[in-house]
C-alpha cells in the first residue's frame, strides 16, 4: 500500500480579497458574506485521490507579517489572490511575491487568482481580465515557469474547484521535474 502524498500550499493576498472564502468554498462549506479576519493563519486538508492538499490561509494584515514567516516553510505551491474590485490589491501582488521570495528562497508553482468576479460589474474601477493575464505572463517570465491566471468567485463557486485542481497538477509537474 502506497502512502498518501501531502502537498502544502499557501493562500496569500491582501486582507478581504477572499482567501478564506475560497478555501471554505473548496472545502464544501459554502459562502458566508460576513468577513471574518484570519488571525495569523488557518489551515485545512482536503484529500484528492491518492494525494492531499494542505491549504494554509495566511492573514493579509501587515501586523501579521512576522507571524506569516514560519508558515511559508515547506510550501510547495502558492495561490496569489486579489480582489478585482479593489485595484490596490492587484498592485500589492508584487509585494507578496517579494515576501514569498525572501522567505522561501526559490520559485514555486503559483497561480494568480482574480477573485470576486461576480462583483466586477457593480464597480467602475475594477481590474480587467486582460490585466490579470498580462501580469501572469510577466510572472511566468520572471519565474521561468508558467504562472496560470484564473478568475474565481467564492460567492458563486466559479472556478474554485478548478483553481485547486490546477495547483495540484502544477505541483505534481514541478516535483516530477525536480526528481529528474
Amino acid at each position: 500500500m502506497s502512502s498518501q502524498q501531502i502537498y502544502k500550499c499557501v493562500l496569500v493576498g491582501d486582507p478581504r480579497v477572499g482567501k478564506t472564502s475560497l478555501r471554505h468554498r473548496y472545502m464544501g462549506r459554502g459562502f458566508n458574506a460576513n468577513y471574518m479576519v484570519t488571525i495569523g493563519a488557518d489551515f485545512t486538508i482536503k484529500r484528492i485521490g491518492k494525494s492531499a492538499l494542505q491549504i494554509w490561509d495566511l492573514a493579509g494584515q501587515p501586523m501579521y507579517k512576522s507571524v506569516r514567516d514560519g508558515y511559508y516553510k515547506g510550501a510547495q505551491g502558492i495561490i496569489l489572490v486579489y480582489d478585482v474590485t479593489r485595484p490596490e490589491t492587484f498592485q500589492a501582488i508584487a509585494q507578496w511575491i517579494d515576501e514569498i521570495s525572501a522567505k522561501i528562497g526559490k520559485v514555486l508553482p503559483m497561480i494568480l487568482v482574480a477573485n470576486k468576479t461576480d462583483l466586477r460589474d457593480v464597480t467602475e474601477n475594477h481590474i480587467q481580465p486582460a490585466q490579470g493575464k498580462q501580469y501572469a505572463a510577466v510572472l511566468s517570465n520572471w519565474a521561468n515557469m508558467t504562472v496560470h491566471y484564473i478568475e474565481t468567485s467564492a460567492a458563486t463557486g466559479l472556478n474554485v474547484e478548478k483553481l485547486f485542481e490546477n495547483l495540484l497538477e502544477e505541483i505534481d509537474n514541478y516535483l516530477a521535474i525536480q526528481e529528474d
